[in-house]
């Protein structure tokens, strides 16, 4: 892709584009996502690298990988249910999730935070 199509399909323009590399300053949210999201990038991880949120922390990391592979495997193993039902079935799932949680420390030999 050219810089000028890579501009034109993030909503920039090649003056924003060209600043990005010899500004000083941070660049503008929008126009990080705008152009993750051209690049097919994880907008918090474009976010990260240029400077305008931290990195998250391997518990943020696990975290968003422990929800996504639920969500995928609810998708995948109950693909004729609606979304929303699984979504109020998933806000009753805290107890579920608490007695699994505290196996979890059972086995790494910690306790409950």
């Amino acid at each position: 892709m050219t810089k000028m199509a890579l501009c034109d399909k993030a909503g920039i323009s090649r003056v924003t584009y060209d600043r990005l590399a010899t500004q000083p300053t941070l660049p503008l949210a929008r126009t990080v996502t705008s152009l993750a999201d051209v690049l097919g990038l994880d907008k918090d991880e474009a976010l990260t690298l240029a400077g305008l949120i931290d990195a998250p922390t391997p518990a943020q990391v696990a975290e968003r990988r422990v929800r996504a592979a639920m969500v995928e495997a609810l998708r995948h193993r109950l693909p004729d249910v609606d979304p929303a039902i699984l979504a109020r079935v998933a806000l009753n799932m805290g107890d579920i999730l608490h007695g699994l949680a505290n196996e979890l420390f059972d086995a790494a030999g910690e306790d409950e935070p």
